[in-house]
C-alpha cells in the first residue's frame, strides 16, 4: 500500500489497516488519530508531527522510524519494536508501551507521563530531559520487568514514578527529579544519581552498590535494607533517613549528613564516615567494624550494643552518645 491510498481510505473513514506493509513512507505532520496499525511494518517510515494519539501499533513495526515530534498519547503500543528509532520530543502521554522494545532510541525531551512501560526494553536509550512522572515501570511476578540498563536519563523528571524492581543497572540519572518515586527492590547498581534528587523516595531492599550519589538530596528517603555497599555518598544529606539493615559496607560517606538517620543494625564496616555528622542518630547493634569515624560528630546518638571494637574514633565528639553498653559518654 503505498501513502496515497492509506490517507484516501483514512479520509473516508476506513481506520482498520493492520498488517499494512508501509516501510520507509512519507507521513509527516499526517492525521492519522485512532488508526489501526497493529501489527503493521513501518520501518525506517518518517511520521515526524504525525498525529497517532489513540492510534493502534501494537506489534507493529518500527524500527528506526522517524516520530519526532509527534502525538501518540493514549496509544496502544504494546509489544512494538521502536529499536534504534527517533521519538526526540515525541509525546507519549499515558501511552500503553507494555513489553515494547526501545533499545538504542532517541527519547530526548518526550513526554511519557503515565505511561506504561512495564516490561519494556529501554536498554541504551537516551531519556536526556524526558518527563516520566507517574510513569509505569515496576517489576510485576518478574512477567514485565522494565529494562534500563545503560540508558541516558540524565536531568529526566520521573517525580512519583513506579520504577519497582526495575533494571536500572548503570544508568545516567545524574540531576534527575526522583522525588517520591518508588524505587523498591530496583537494581541500581553501579549508576550514577549525582546531583539527583531524591526527597522522599521510597528506596526500600533497593541495590545501590557502587552507585554514585555525590551531591544527591537523599532527605527524609526510607533506605529499609538497602544494598549501598561501596557506593559514593560523599557529603550526601541523609538526615532524618530510616536506614534499619542497610549494607553500607566500604562505602564512602565522609562530611554526610546523616543526623536524626535511624540506622540499626546497619553495616558500617570498613566504611569512611570521616568527619560526618550522626548527631541524634539510632546506630542500636550497627556493626562499626574498623569504619573511619575520624573527626566525626556522634553527640547524643544511640550506640546500644554496636560494634565499636575496631572503629577508628579519633577526633570523634561523643558527647551525650550512649555507648555499647548503655552508659552515656561525657568529656570527663
Amino acid at each position: 500500500m503505498n501513502v496515497k491510498e492509506l490517507l484516501q481510505r483514512y479520509e473516508a473513514g476506513e481506520t482498520k489497516f493492520s498488517g499494512v506493509s508501509l516501510s520507509g513512507v512519507n507521513l509527516f505532520g499526517a492525521d492519522l488519530i485512532g488508526i489501526v496499525l497493529s501489527g503493521a511494518d513501518l520501518h525506517g517510515a518518517t511520521l515526524i508531527f504525525a498525529y497517532l494519539s489513540r492510534a493502534n501499533l501494537r506489534k507493529a513495526n518500527l524500527v528506526g522510524t522517524r516520530l519526532s515530534g509527534a502525538n501518540l498519547n493514549q496509544a496502544w503500543l504494546s509489544g512494538v519494536n521502536l529499536s534504534n528509532a527517533d521519538l526526540h520530543g515525541a509525546s507519549l502521554q499515558s501511552a500503553d508501551l507494555r513489553s515494547a522494545n526501545l533499545t538504542l532510541a532517541s527519547l530526548l525531551d518526550a513526554n511519557l507521563m503515565d505511561a506504561d512501560l512495564r516490561g519494556a526494553n529501554l536498554s541504551g536509550a537516551d531519556l536526556t530531559g524526558a518527563c516520566l512522572r507517574g510513569a509505569n515501570l515496576r517489576e510485576e511476578k518478574r512477567m514485565y520487568t522494565a529494562k534500563l540498563r545503560g540508558a541516558i536519563l540524565q536531568n529526566v523528571d520521573l517525580q512519583g514514578a513506579d520504577l519497582r524492581g526495575a533494571d536500572l543497572l548503570k544508568v545516567n540519572l545524574s540531576g534527575a527529579n526522583l522525588r517520591e518515586t518508588n524505587l523498591r527492590e530496583a537494581d541500581l547498581r553501579g549508576a550514577d544519581l549525582s546531583g539527583a534528587n531524591l526527597s522522599s523516595a521510597f528506596l526500600t531492599e533497593v541495590n545501590l552498590m557502587g552507585a554514585n550519589l555525590r551531591g544527591a538530596i537523599l532527605k527524609n528517603v526510607k533506605l529499609e535494607r538497602a544494598i549501598l555497599s561501596e557506593a559514593d555518598l560523599t557529603g550526601v544529606n541523609l538526615q532524618g533517613a530510616v536506614m534499619p539493615d542497610v549494607k553500607l559496607s566500604k562505602a564512602q560517606v565522609s562530611r554526610g549528613n546523616l543526623s536524626f538517620a535511624r540506622l540499626n543494625r546497619a553495616d558500617l564496616s570498613r566504611a569512611n564516615l570521616r568527619e560526618a555528622n550522626l548527631s541524634e542518630s539510632d546506630l542500636i547493634e550497627a556493626y562499626l567494624a574498623r569504619t573511619n569515624l575520624m573527626g566525626a560528630n556522634l553527640s547524643n546518638a544511640n550506640l546500644t550494643r554496636a560494634e565499636l571494637s575496631t572503629t577508628n574514633l579519633i577526633g570523634a565528639n561523643l558527647q551525650g552518645a550512649t555507648m555499647p553498653d548503655g552508659r552515656i559518654h561525657d568529656t570527663d
